[in-house]
């Protein structure tokens, strides 16, 4: 009988990481999933198990050996970001991917498959950038932005360390940029704008992929395939105009070729949305990966092509525009006891409100435990 996997999952607080674990518990052949993050999970985790850690810690190499964990997924790594500076990026996607690798290497390491999430940022975006990019495609290694600087060098470390543990099995996911309604990031959330201001003259090739994709890619590197990178996107392309239009979207050319980071820079102090420069880039030149290498060898097909993606995106951001934030504001079940307890007092009472004494605060154990989220 083949032994159950045991799966280490980094980055659990996001949909990313979140998401293949809801996948992964469901898994007859998985005996036990473990989440790691430095914020607390806002999704249900189900049977895994979640444990508060920075993946900088050298805590990782002792969790890998004493649990015995086979596969790892590295889901933490950042592109784009509005909320995460290039220096604490660079600690995070290069600092901690090169720990989480040490403490899967060595002897004694039962680790033996490693899949980490990668971005077709990787491969720049330009003028002469041709249609349909294969895996062997030169990376845009002497890139212009930080963050896309950063990712070459990630999987830079990850290529060597391959060559370095040929017993270990290592995927590398280069993703089209993903549409999550819940947790937008800059692209979408820039694509959600009630006018869409583009970029006079120009009208991109953009490829955009499901966040249900998204995750099946990443479920099904897991199981199997040989190591290497993979191109993970829906095929083919669409203009950028013609898919704004397919959704009904509002676009106009509101933002010049030259001194085009001075206008995404004031979009930015507006509040409008925030354009970072490797998608700048991206709304100039567009990018459309080649999807054969995933098709033959992981058996990944996206499920929706961009035309699809977007408008399922459009029409669920509609919808959560009218739903109250869950996650704005999430009183204490000791404050709620605590008003109960008062008003039921009132009520038995004279007019007097009797003193109620709230219960002791309950401390959340910082060691592994069971996610209640």
């Amino acid at each position: 009988m083949p032994k159950k996997r045991r799966i280490l999952v980094t980055g659990v607080a996001r949909w990313w990481g979140a998401l293949v674990v809801q996948r992964l518990v469901e898994d007859p052949d998985v005996a036990e999933v473990i989440g790691i993050d430095i914020r607390e999970p806002r999704y249900d985790l189900g049977r895994a198990d979640y444990l508060k850690l920075d993946i900088r810690h050298s805590l990782i190499g002792k969790l890998v050996r004493a649990v015995g964990i086979d596969t790892v997924v590295h889901t933490l790594t950042r592109i784009d970001s509005f909320d995460m500076d290039p220096a604490r990026a660079h600690e995070m996607n290069v600092i901690g991917t090169l720990n989480l690798l040490a403490g899967c290497a060595g002897e004694g390491s039962p680790v033996r498959r490693f899949v980490v999430k990668s971005s077709g940022h990787v491969y720049g975006s330009k003028f002469d950038l041709p249609t349909g990019l294969r895996e062997d495609h030169r990376l845009d290694v002497n890139s212009r932005h930080q963050f896309v600087r950063d990712i070459v060098e990630v999987e830079s470390y990850v290529s060597d360390f391959a060559v370095r543990n040929p017993n270990i099995t290592i995927l590398t996911l280069r993703f089209a940029n993903s549409l999550n309604p819940n947790e937008p990031q800059p692209l979408a959330r820039y694509l959600d704008l009630e006018v869409v201001p583009t970029v006079m003259g120009y009208d991109p090739p953009i490829q955009l992929i499901h966040r249900d994709d998204c995750i099946e890619a990443m479920v099904l590197a897991v199981r199997r395939g040989p190591g290497g990178a993979y191109n993970i996107a829906p095929p083919g392309n669409e203009p950028l105009s013609t898919l704004l239009d397919s959704a009904g979207k509002l676009h106009a050319p509101l933002l010049p070729p030259v001194g085009l980071g001075m206008a995404a820079f004031a979009i930015r102090k507006a509040g409008t949305a925030f354009l970072s420069p490797q998608l700048l880039d991206l709304l100039r030149w567009g990018r459309t990966l080649s999807t054969a290498k995933a098709a033959r060898e992981l058996g990944f097909r996206a499920a929706r092509d961009t035309r699809a993606a977007f408008e399922d995106f459009i029409q669920e951001r509609r919808v959560l525009r009218y739903e109250p934030d869950r996650h704005a504001y999430q009183y204490e079940k000791e404050l709620e006891d605590f008003i109960h307890s008062r008003q039921m007092a009132s009520e038995n009472g004279d007019g007097e409100i009797e003193e109620a004494k709230p219960r002791p605060h309950r401390r959340r154990s910082q060691a592994l435990h069971r996610s209640r989220s």
